[in-house]
């Protein structure tokens, strides 16, 4: 019932878009959990390779997303869409070729920028073709989709590789190649002024720059608040769970499909019930919820040393539900606040700047989370996470106050 209720408030142009992500997260889901795994066991090469080639790819998404965002704006959603979604099927099926450190360090270089193209431009034509009121309930239900495809490509994964062999891993590649031409096939479809150039209004700006953007108070801490949290709370989650799980804790690599999977299931399940609870509540009073919540997931890890084996994996388990609402109230809020802070002559690059929470946090997440748990500092660890999902409170409330200043 609750299904139904939100897919009702898509049209033809939004339901083509999300139906599009849900099918190339499919493929996402296939391969990105197991990009180390290919590296090292049918590669060849070292795991320290490969954690530096995810470093690498962060800081390759963080200088790619300005011109990107400002391409956006120039020439419209659509065409960058196009471009993105054509580099990043090329640079998938060039991985499953790989042979040399170089080779997969411009495989990793192409899918960084071509994801810089696609998040914004996708972002922008999803807000344009969706009235105002509808914005946050359809960004939620596109998280809600997003990871029924991701869900569903690590179930496919399990499948294919069970023999383990190069061709297993290399049908993954392609497949996630595929999505992104499927996807694209999708976006070719999308037709009308919401996928193209922004033609101004004649009381409307002709040309806009990222100085319009940072002249926005309330948007800069939008996004300087989103760095810290997702630091806190996605950066470290994907890092450190595993790592803490297995070698602090002594599960099995088992437990992690179960431990993840509650996050997956859990927000495929509940996002549309926490979408009705989020009406009651304004936007910013959403913002401050996410903080508490995820630190309340570090509390169910923090204990987990403390009890028997089996009920340590519970309580991890129990983490990422809690931590999967914290996702539930982000998901639908930030994207919208973003888009409604930003004129339309801008959002491009408004969306660019909100994507840096995602590269970012990429780099400084796993940079703290390796250093503290490679010098045996796990307890450590747990207290600084569960404080850093504070950190981001005070400034979502000085956002507040500056937008109620600027009206």
């Amino acid at each position: 019932m609750l299904f139904k209720e939100f897919t009702v408030l898509l049209n033809p142009q939004s339901r083509k878009i999300v139906f599009g992500i849900c099918l190339n997260a499919i493929g996402g889901g296939m391969t990105l959990s197991l990009l180390l795994v290919y590296l090292h066991d049918m590669r060849g090469f070292t795991n320290t390779f490969g954690g530096l080639l995810l470093a690498y790819g962060s800081i390759v998404s963080i200088i790619s997303s300005t011109p990107m965002g400002a391409l956006v704006d120039r020439i419209g959603p659509k065409k960058v869409m196009i471009g993105g979604l054509l580099l990043n099927s090329a640079a998938a099926f060039s991985l499953s070729q790989v042979q040399t450190h170089f080779h997969a360090i411009l495989a990793i270089t192409f899918i960084n920028i071509a994801g810089q193209a696609i998040w914004p431009s996708q972002s922008v034509i999803l807000t344009r073709v969706t009235p105002e009121k509808d914005r946050s309930k359809v960004f939620g239900f596109n998280f809600m989709l997003l990871n029924l495809g991701l869900g569903m490509g690590g179930l496919l994964s399990s499948l294919i590789i069970q023999g383990g062999d190069l061709l297993s891993f290399q049908i993954m590649y392609w497949v996630d190649a595929s999505t992104f031409l499927l996807y694209l096939l999708i976006v070719l479809s999308l037709h009308g002024e919401n996928v193209n150039a922004y033609i101004p209004k004649e009381n409307e700006p002709k040309t806009g720059s990222y100085k319009d953007l940072f002249e926005i108070k309330p948007l800069m801490l939008l996004g300087i608040a989103g760095i810290i949290l997702f630091t806190f709370g996605y950066g470290t989650i994907q890092a450190g769970i595993p790592v803490f799980a297995t070698q602090f804790l002594g599960l099995s690599p088992k437990w992690l499909g179960i431990i993840f999977g509650v996050n997956t299931i859990s927000i495929v399940l509940f996002q549309p019930l926490v979408m009705r609870i989020l009406e009651k509540f304004s936007k910013y009073t959403a913002l401050i919820s996410i903080g508490l919540v995820w630190a309340l997931s570090w509390l169910f890890v923090g204990i987990a040393p403390y009890l028997p084996l089996f009920a340590s994996g519970i309580a991890l388990s129990l983490s990422q539900l809690v931590f999967a609402v914290g996702e539930m109230i982000q998901a639908p809020t930030i994207p919208t606040l973003a888009n409604e802070l930003a004129p339309e002559h801008i959002r491009g690059r408004a969306n660019a700047w909100m994507s840096l929470q995602w590269s970012v946090s990429g780099v400084l997440g796993p940079a703290i989370t390796g250093l503290m748990l490679g010098a045996d500092m796990a307890t450590t660890w747990v207290i600084v996470m569960f404080i850093g999902c504070f950190l981001s409170i005070p400034i979502f409330l000085a956002m507040k106050k500056a937008a109620m200043k600027r009206g």
